[in-house]
């Protein structure tokens, strides 16, 4: 029973998964990040993009070749 006991306890002081965790958490901080910073970089730069192309196909004399 002491020895079962001992394992138990053991185990509840293992941190062997505790740098996975700070890793994932880590990750995931980043990924956000990087996710808000793409949609308030490139999300106008993407809106004026579709805004001009509907442009072009609405009026298409207006348009300027590339």
């Amino acid at each position: 029973m002491l020895k079962l006991y001992i394992r138990i306890m053991d185990l509840l002081r293992n941190e062997r998964g505790q740098d996975i965790v700070e890793y994932a958490l880590i990750t995931a901080v980043v990924s956000i990040a990087i996710i808000v910073a793409v949609m308030l970089i490139i999300g106008p730069a993407f809106t004026t993009w579709a805004n001009s192309i509907e442009a072009c196909i609405e009026a298409p004399s207006t348009c300027v070749a590339l």
